[in-house]
């Protein structure tokens, strides 16, 4: 049916007459990327096994139709090698222009961090890819329902306050729980920009409702699959913060998130911090990434089959990351990083770290203590 979709999208741009096209706009993105680790806890989806290329290859097109003067239809679709290249539509909204704010409806991206609008668009950003300490937490990129753009400007600055409403789904491809509802999603971005620096905040709450049979107490249930117990209909709150200073050569980033959930499944907070600096084509760069879960102690009574699971939602992670970005040709950049990852004495939150006997009994020991990844990708619009 997505595939129908995608057809039937570009037959009508395609086959709009000469006025029309005038009303139409199509632009696309991508990227191609490649990389290695040198173990296999699989941080950021690469192992120690070849050169793999199908971890963050993708390609994107967005469809922007102009109803009228103040209202448009956007669709966005996306087929990513995470997703075994299946097109997925990341947005499909309508949007209307009022005097003094714009309405949306529909399925929009969900805005928590600086890069929450474009984490797919690799060109609009200088790293080779968003913290996996700080995003890849929240693997909830859209939801569906409704948003306000609220611009107010002042004399020497400007606030976007964007109110948010809807229901947000965690796809069973993202979650070892399976899928996952957020119901009741609420809250609120705002992003003020004073000359050269950004500053942004966002606060959201929601009910998360899985999908998965958790009920079965089978002594050799899946754990994973039981974990699902921990979040049915339990109360959830995402804070962020963040700064960023852009004066066109020197960019500079920090992004925090605390995140906090009722009952046993893991709460955490994490901050990303990025230093880059524009030389002609090149933008060398550093980034220190972090991650701790926050309430360890409500998982205490894990033990035995569930063991496993104690240790995997009970973690610390360190990044350190160095790379540069090269602006090569128009519209496209090649972007080559080496990042050093410290799991500081724990699974560093990954399944594959963590030694068991049997399939679910930990043993307290961690195959590895850190991983070290090589990773370059080519980013391009069009």
């Amino acid at each position: 049916m997505k595939k129908t979709l995608i057809a039937a999208l570009v037959s009508v741009a395609c086959g709009a007459n000469a006025a029309s096209m005038e009303d139409i706009n199509i632009s696309g993105f991508g990227s191609v990327g490649i990389g290695k680790a040198n173990n296999d806890v699989n941080y950021a989806g690469y192992t120690s096994d070849n050169l793999q290329w199908e971890q963050e290859t993708l390609a994107g097109l967005q469809f922007d139709f102009n109803v009228n003067e103040k209202a448009k239809f956007v669709t966005q679709i996306v087929a990513n090698s995470r997703y075994d290249y299946e097109p997925k539509i990341e947005m499909a909204y309508a949007s209307y222009d009022f005097e003094r704010f714009t309405a949306r409806a529909g399925k929009l991206r969900l805005p928590l961090f600086f890069y929450s609008d474009y984490t797919d668009l690799g060109y609009a950003y200088p790293m080779i890819r968003p913290s996996q300490e700080l995003y890849e937490n929240i693997v909830l990129k859209s939801y569906t329902g409704a948003d306000l753009l609220i611009p107010v400007e002042f004399d020497n600055s400007s606030l976007l306050i964007q109110p948010v409403i809807g229901v947000g789904t965690i796809d069973e491809d993202d979650s070892i729980v399976g899928e996952v509802k957020l119901d009741k999603l609420m809250g609120v971005s705002a992003n003020w920009n004073v000359g050269d620096m950004t500053f942004r905040g966002s606060y959201f709450v929601a009910e998360s409702n899985p999908s998965c049979n958790f009920n079965d107490d089978s002594l050799f249930a899946d754990p994973y699959c039981r974990m699902g117990k921990m979040l049915d209909s339990k109360d959830g709150q995402f804070i962020s913060l963040g700064a960023q200073y852009d004066n066109g050569d020197l960019i500079a980033n920090i992004e925090g998130a605390d995140v906090q959930l009722d009952g046993e499944f893991y709460d955490y907070q994490s901050i990303s911090a990025l230093v880059g600096y524009r030389v002609n084509e090149f933008t060398p760069y550093l980034s220190i990434n972090w991650v701790e879960t926050t309430d360890n102690e409500e998982r205490t009574n894990m033990t035995g089959v569930q063991s496993a699971l104690r240790e995997a939602l009970n973690y610390e992670r360190l990044s350190y990351s160095v790379g540069s970005r090269w602006d090569f040709a128009k519209n496209m950049s090649l972007k080559v990083d080496v990042t050093y990852v410290d799991y500081k004495g724990t699974s560093g939150g990954f399944q594959e770290n963590i030694e068991t006997v049997g399939t679910y009994f930990a043993t307290g020991n961690f195959f590895e203590d850190d991983s070290i990844l090589y990773s370059a990708k080519l980013d391009f619009v069009f």
